[in-house]
């Protein structure tokens, strides 16, 4: 039984666009309600609850559910330790940034009415935006 982990470092602020990334990942069926419960690979209920759950029917067959608590800050991951290793080959998270950040530069650049740049510079990633 794999147990979940907490992501406290790792924060969404926005949960339309953290909503819109996940969808960029293939994850559209979100579940949205307060402290839904968690449940494992074999239906078992976990104690740990989210706002926003994506259920594992959706995301493998031997994944649990993929989930997002929400804090005063906005919303972080509540991971099992198997996803953390399997989904998108063990870069979810990363992946999910990148996605969310993306979605933030867009909703940046509609609100000025600007242009967006994007540059890849090794590893990294910039985005400029002019307007």
């Amino acid at each position: 039984m794999s147990k979940y982990l907490v992501f406290d470092q790792i924060c969404f602020p926005d949960r339309q666009l953290l909503l819109a990334a996940l969808a960029d990942l293939g994850y559209r069926e979100v579940e949205e309600g307060e402290a839904l419960p968690l449940y494992g690979y074999q239906g078992d209920r976990r104690p740990e609850t989210a706002e926003l759950v994506v259920r594992r029917r959706h995301l493998g067959p031997a994944s649990n559910d993929l989930g997002f608590a929400r804090t005063e800050h906005g919303y972080v991951p509540v991971i099992s330790e198997y996803d953390q290793r399997v989904l998108h080959g063990g870069r979810l998270l990363p992946k999910l940034r990148v996605a969310y950040s993306e979605r933030v530069v867009a909703a940046v650049t509609r609100r000025l009415h600007g242009t967006a740049r994007r540059t890849v510079e090794g590893s990294v990633v910039k985005i400029k935006v002019r307007f």
